[in-house]
């Protein structure tokens, strides 16, 4: 078997993948090691023989794409959270950075380690693979006749350090999350309005039957009542039309809304009673959608600056960033 993988790397490298895929699926009281376990297989089937290798060309392409992906998930994101706190993240990450690489250096002249390999230890910790590309390509443009000897002693030290990058920083969250209680419920709900956090999403219908709301305009009751719903079609006299700001409630009024789950439940009982989504949704005049944001144009504005509902009859009530749906409001930035 050993032999079969030393002379084919392209399959020792996907029966690493999908080995790593399995582990990192495994959870243990709700705590996994997810994509990281990939590395950690490799780790273990690296150390069963030196010869097992993977083509140079493989692990840049995978770097290239990996830093490529991140950049696409996280690129909107970080510049938005930059403008927003960045002087505070900034000043955070040096302090960070500075405390680790002070522990770095203290580890290379405590153990006498080789600069190689301290300079991959800090990589490591960092769970930085990037870092520790570019270690590699410096090592490999300036110290010629030794690159090779130096580019195994910076990798060594990524492997020692990095589980640890990962797994103690696992554990060091458990402890603080013991020590100081935390109730993640509570956070979740503090911090919906600005982060994507899963909202436990419910879709349904209310038929108004509350007269402490009758002949009021939305916008007022929303702004009253602090609602983080949308509103959706409304059934009137056998009509269905769409909400509005201005929109008047009436007795009898059924009312198709989304929000967070405890938001929903809330609104019941304010407005009145569940109600069937059967009254509301087959009408054949208006149609439910999932639209994929692919125009440059409107990449990166807010919603309310699209004006929807104005041009199209048209409500976005939530949206999908990443694996989690969100609720959609006017301050929603596409991306």
């Amino acid at each position: 078997m050993i032999e079969a993988f030393i002379e084919n790397p392209l399959l020792l490298l996907f029966v690493v993948a999908a080995l790593g895929y399995g582990v990192g699926n495994i959870r243990i009281k709700g705590t996994g090691l997810g994509v990281a376990a990939v590395l950690f297989v490799g780790l273990g089937i690296g150390a069963v023989d030196q010869a097992l290798h993977i083509p140079e060309i493989i692990i840049f392409l995978g770097l290239t794409i990996f830093v490529y992906t991140i950049g696409l998930q996280s690129g909107p994101g970080f510049f938005r959270n930059l403008r927003q706190h960045g002087l505070r993240d900034v000043l955070f990450v040096i302090l960070m950075l500075t405390v680790s690489a002070g522990i770095t250096v203290a580890l290379h002249y405590l153990f006498n380690f080789e600069a190689s390999t301290t300079a991959g230890l800090f990589a490591g910790v960092t769970t930085n693979t990037a870092a520790l590309a570019g270690l590699l390509d410096i090592l490999s443009h300036r110290a010629v006749e030794s690159a090779g000897t130096l580019s195994e002693q910076a990798v060594v030290g990524y492997s020692l350090s990095y589980p640890m990058g990962v797994l103690g920083v696992m554990m060091a969250v458990a402890f603080v999350e013991r020590v100081l209680r935390i109730n993640y419920r509570k956070e979740e709900e503090a911090l919906r309005k600005f982060y994507p956090i899963d909202q436990n999403m419910k879709n349904t219908a209310i038929r108004i039957t509350s007269a402490d709301i009758i002949n009021r305009a939305l916008r007022d009751l929303l702004r009253e009542y602090q609602w983080e719903v949308v509103f959706g079609r409304v059934l009137r006299n056998d009509q269905v039309m769409l909400s509005s700001w201005d929109l008047k409630f009436q007795l009898g009024d059924v009312i198709k809304l989304v929000g967070n789950r405890d938001e929903v439940n809330r609104i019941i009982e304010q407005l009145g009673e569940e109600a069937p989504e059967e009254l509301i949704s087959g009408d054949p005049a208006f149609e439910t959608a999932r639209i994929f944001v692919s125009n440059p144009k409107v990449a990166g504005q807010k919603l309310a600056a699209l004006n929807l509902q104005e041009k199209f009859s048209a409500i976005v009530s939530r949206y999908r960033r990443g694996d989690i749906d969100l609720l959609a409001g006017g301050e929603t930035i596409l991306e």
